[in-house]
């Protein structure tokens, strides 16, 4: 084989392997406790849409967040931002967070809600298991 060739083969082949094993190592999850609750509205259970929780302060390893269920209940998980499997793990860590609502799109379209929704007080995740009630203002 000429050396040119070789010298080809070799460059194909560190090409070839530059993506094997580079992946990041992920941050380990921390702990997490069990929250699980109720989006309200003058006293009235939302349906649907969403909940994001942002450690207050912010953090960029991890999102908390959960779906919204048609009864306005909900129950967190936590996803890496880096983690490109998407594992999620039941519960967020504990600390103070920024509590933002997503109504569904549906709602929009109707004349309600137009965007997301913040709580003007913080929400505490304690260790142990949390139920939550959010009463979000009114319109």
């Amino acid at each position: 084989m000429k050396t040119r060739t070789k010298a080809a083969v070799f460059a194909l082949a560190l090409l070839a392997s530059a993506g094997c094993g580079t992946e990041a190592k992920q941050p380990d999850f921390p702990d997490l406790n069990p929250v699980k609750g109720v989006v309200t509205r003058s006293g009235r259970s939302v349906s649907g849409g969403s909940v994001r929780f942002t450690p207050d302060p912010a953090q960029s390893d991890f999102v908390v967040n959960s779906e919204v269920g048609t009864d306005g209940t909900f129950s967190l998980t936590t996803v890496r931002t880096t983690d490109s499997k998407g594992e999620r793990k039941p519960g967020a860590p504990a600390g103070k967070y920024k509590m933002t609502y997503t109504p569904p799109l549906g709602d929009q379209a109707t004349g309600g809600p137009t965007g997301p929704v913040e709580l003007p007080t913080p929400v505490m995740v304690k260790v142990g298991d949390n139920n939550v009630t959010v009463d979000l203002p009114k319109k």
